[in-house]
């Protein structure tokens, strides 16, 4: 399967999860499929938005939580994004495919189960106190901290 029939097939699943309004749910899986068919980005991000949407319409209970819709909302663009992007000319190394897809399904793991571990300690029952406090603002320092020296190390060249 290419990665633009995965990406048509994660946005058509995640509008029948979200059935709330099968028109628009109709509407962003037919945007999606002709703007991979014409090599176009910028609706991408409109389906996404049409997707998201949907997911938070007010109706009784969700169908899937929201990491793994949100999960599934990124794994989508990141097909869709490749696969316009393989359209691009270039050369691509054979055998970078396989690499590439698991990197993708890592992030997409590794952001699901973050989110989960947030909305699960949101849900909780915790009495607030300065020292928690200044653990997760410690916490999110730190992560900072992390991001950032990512961001300033030099990019292996090939």
């Amino acid at each position: 399967m290419t990665t633009a029939a995965g990406a048509i097939a994660l946005a058509a699943l995640a509008a029948a999860f979200t059935a709330r309004s099968p028109a628009v749910a109709a509407a962003a899986t037919l945007l999606l499929s002709l703007a991979l068919l014409a090599g176009r980005s910028w609706p991408i991000s409109l389906v996404l938005v049409l997707l998201g949407t949907i997911y938070v319409i007010p109706e009784g209970d969700r169908a899937i939580p929201a990491p793994i819709y949100a999960g599934a909302l990124l794994l989508i663009a990141e097909l869709a994004y490749w696969s316009v992007g393989d359209r691009a000319a270039g050369r691509i190394e054979p055998g970078t495919a396989t690499p590439r897809l698991l990197g993708i399904l890592a992030v997409v793991v590794t952001g699901v189960a973050a989110a989960t571990l947030v909305l699960l300690a949101s849900d909780s029952d915790v009495a607030r106190s300065p020292a928690r406090t200044a653990g997760a603002v410690g916490a999110i320092l730190a992560c900072v901290a992390v991001l950032g020296a990512l961001a300033r190390s030099p990019h292996p060249r090939s």
